[in-house]
């Protein structure tokens, strides 16, 4: 079994689904996203549907970590944190024909983190600076990271920050991949398909649908 750890969808709705099309085979691949599937692009209820059915129907090939915009529904829904997109979000939720509350239940019941014994996977990273990593409200929490990571023993994969020349990219002091490509802007999704020891058989580049601009 191969790994395909895929970076922040933000609403790209399309184009998620066709690098699924394209790239990915259930028998052959567990898949990790990245966190942040909602906002910013035009499709964060269609996502989300479109997620929670392939999680119902392979709930042991599909995991979606938190990114900060799922924290932000976190935040909204059970400390009262408004915040812009808030009310847009639910009116796409409710107009995909889902349950609100379950629907927000599945989002604040993400997971932060995926690892195995080779692997870390998170949405910001790991911090050099890691007394506040699963503090998730802090900036330098494995949600909201900006700054060098730690270099853990293990290879590192995160998103939250668009790479350069929208293109993914290595850090070798850290041992990590930075895999973010701003799909929403027009970026491409970017994906890693690896085996389960961290060595990589594949980087995958699907191109941003235009209906999802």
């Amino acid at each position: 079994m191969n790994l395909l750890v895929i970076g922040d969808v933000h609403g790209c709705f399309n184009t998620l689904r066709a690098l699924f099309k394209n790239h990915w085979n259930e028998e052959e691949s567990i898949v990790v996203i990245t966190g942040d599937i909602i906002h910013k692009g035009l499709h964060s209820g269609k996502t989300l549907k479109y997620l929670r059915k392939l999680s119902n129907k392979f709930p042991k090939s599909i995991v979606v970590v938190k990114g900060n915009h799922e924290q932000m529904v976190f935040n909204a829904h059970f400390k009262g944190e408004v915040y812009p997109n808030w009310k847009k979000l639910k009116r796409d939720i409710l107009k995909q024909g889902l349950n609100i509350k379950k629907t927000i239940k599945w989002i604040c019941d993400l997971p932060v983190i995926w690892e195995n014994n080779s692997l870390i996977i998170t949405h910001a990273g790991i911090a050099l600076d890691d007394d506040n990593n699963f503090n998730l409200d802090s900036k330098s929490s494995i949600l909201n990271n900006r700054l060098e990571l730690k270099n853990c023993s293990k290879l590192q994969i995160f998103g939250h920050v668009i790479q350069d020349f929208n293109q993914p990219r290595f850090f070798p002091n850290s041992n990590s991949w930075g895999i973010d490509t701003g799909c929403w802007q027009g970026g491409g999704l970017t994906a890693i398909k690896l085996e389960l020891n961290g060595k990589i058989i594949e980087i995958i580049r699907q191109p941003t649908i235009q209906s999802d601009l």
